[in-house]
């Protein structure tokens, strides 16, 4: 399902919508979202999970519950990658970036556009009704891709869960600081992650753009019902003369109002994972006043892709160029943690044993640095 412009009337909408196949993930859920469910033979971790967060309820009804980071998850709800092959996975279509770097900056900005919302999918597909390892405070991660495209993170921080990361493309580089602030509702049944990282595109003519804004992440049905995740909230973008503004309409009423998308029934098209991206020129004064002119409009669907007119700029079927970690690594990487290791083996009691080992030398770690401050 493809979005037409948002400005052009119905008509309009549906002889530019027939120009184009129907597109959509097969995990999307058809009231919107990427359905973390989906393809699951048995519900088994969804009850591990169910009866953790039961055994948080009481707490955070009474205002005692610190944070999520700081409860031991069982390996169940684990699996075997870290939160940093999670970063690693946002930054997936790397081959978006490839293209810009002799592109002007409207058109640099709009891929930007698409490489952000590309992502979004990318680390829940893998997942699903799992999670990452908690992270180890110095733990490293080296990953490269087939055309050289290198990624590199250390984690520096527990809870909340910060990295630092890098990417040396062969026409970009990408470098910046991931941090999710993890907070469940008092439901139990649903969680939000507010995402406070800054990142810096830089390309090989020149050219600098800043992320500074991100959207929230949320995920609802942890004890019951289809768990869902969406994206809400806004991406702002800025580089030389031009800034694009990402908004992510969850749940948004009267939506459908404004576009028209593929599906032939309006049943169908009640969905709610839409993005639009408006890009403006940003034209400064002498004193420094900014001016900003609207000059283009996208719309799309982060579990679709990403329409400006007429013009695809990703779709959700493109081949995914997967990130794998070179022969040598540091011993600090991830890939030598144990209880990730006996997991690869099928090994879960050694892995699970492992794991409570390594958080609490952690914990020590963490307490050993504070003391030092």
């Amino acid at each position: 399902m493809w979005f037409g412009f948002k400005k052009q009337n119905d008509t309009q909408n549906v002889q530019q919508a027939q120009q184009f196949p129907a597109y959509r993930h097969k995990a999307a859920h058809q009231q919107g979202g990427l359905n973390l469910s989906f393809g699951e033979e048995n519900s088994e971790t969804q009850k591990v999970a169910a009866s953790v967060f039961k055994q948080l309820s009481g707490k955070l009804i009474t205002g005692n519950f610190g944070s999520l980071m700081q409860i031991s998850k069982p390996i169940a709800m684990s699996l075997d990658m870290s939160f940093l092959h999670g970063v690693a996975l946002g930054h997936t279509f790397g081959n978006l970036l490839e293209r810009c770097s002799q592109l002007s900056p409207m058109e640099q900005i709009k891929y930007i556009s698409a490489y952000q919302i590309s992502g979004l999918h990318c680390n829940g597909e893998i997942t699903k009704m799992k999670s990452p390892l908690d992270p180890l405070v110095g733990e490293t991660i080296q990953l490269v891709k087939e055309d050289g495209t290198q990624f590199f993170a250390e984690q520096t921080s527990f809870d909340p869960p910060i990295c630092f990361y890098y990417i040396q493309g062969n026409n970009y580089k990408i470098y910046g600081d991931d941090r999710l602030e993890i907070q469940v509702h008092k439901t139990v049944n649903s969680l939000t992650g507010v995402q406070n990282g800054r990142q810096t595109i830089i390309f090989n003519n020149g050219a600098v753009y800043k992320c500074a804004q991100r959207p929230t992440m949320e995920i609802t049905g942890l004890v019951m019902g289809d768990r869902l995740l969406n994206w809400q909230g806004k991406m702002v973008i800025e580089g030389p003369g031009v800034k694009s503004v990402i908004t992510f309409n969850y749940n948004a009423e009267g939506m459908m109002s404004k576009i028209t998308s593929f599906f032939k029934s309006q049943e169908q098209a009640k969905i709610f994972d839409i993005v639009e991206v408006d890009i403006f020129e940003v034209q400064t004064d002498e004193n420094g006043n900014k001016t900003e002119t609207l000059l283009q409009q996208g719309i799309g669907s982060w579990l679709e892709g990403l329409l400006f007119g007429e013009e695809k700029l990703w779709q959700i079927d493109e081949e995914k160029k997967p990130w794998i970690s070179p022969q040598e690594v540091l011993e600090s990487d991830t890939t030598k943690r144990d209880d990730l290791i006996f997991m690869k083996s099928q090994k879960m009691e050694d892995a699970q044993k492992a794991k409570l080992q390594l958080e609490e030398q952690n914990f020590k770690d963490l307490d050993n640095r504070r003391k030092k401050q």
